[in-house]
């Protein structure tokens, strides 16, 4: 019995940033969504974010929406005196489904997007070295240039 099978393409490079090995097109453009959170998020803590693990947590995955992990992105953003006003990440229902259902008919919002937490550590990054919030999402954002290092 097969329990799961996973499609798409491998590629592996040494530390020069030469392809040692693929499977499938190693020039396949991707869309690695979620998947670069913890390159971003050690960027950010590279540019001074320090901020508790659980915390951390919530820049490196994505989240469920649950109560706990909203009131984790606030308090995040409360620490840099920000609230979810700044998020520019889209309207959301929570991911879980459990949490979709508690959530009942309320509205979406930005604070229960799953990657919230992502968003709400890049906007304290830009606070801790004094960077613009209203378009950290910009290619040229100095937060997005660091990233990209």
């Amino acid at each position: 019995m097969v329990e799961s099978a996973h499609y798409g393409h491998l590629v592996i490079l040494n530390s020069a940033g030469a392809n040692v090995f693929s499977l499938g097109d190693s020039q396949a453009p991707i869309f690695p969504r979620s998947s670069i959170k913890p390159i971003q998020a050690r960027a950010m803590v590279k540019l001074g974010l320090n901020i508790e693990p659980r915390l951390l947590a919530l820049v490196i995955a994505s989240h469920s929406g649950s109560d706990e992990h909203i009131a984790g992105v606030r308090e995040l953003l409360a620490e840099f005196d920000l609230d979810e006003n700044a998020l520019q990440c889209s309207f959301d229902l929570p991911l879980g489904e459990n949490e979709r259902k508690l959530w009942g008919e309320q509205p979406p919002i930005r604070i229960a997007m799953n990657c919230s937490g992502k968003h709400a550590g890049m906007l304290a990054t830009c606070v801790i070295n004094g960077w613009d919030t209203s378009h950290y999402l910009e290619m040229n954002h100095p937060l997005q240039i660091a990233i990209k290092r």
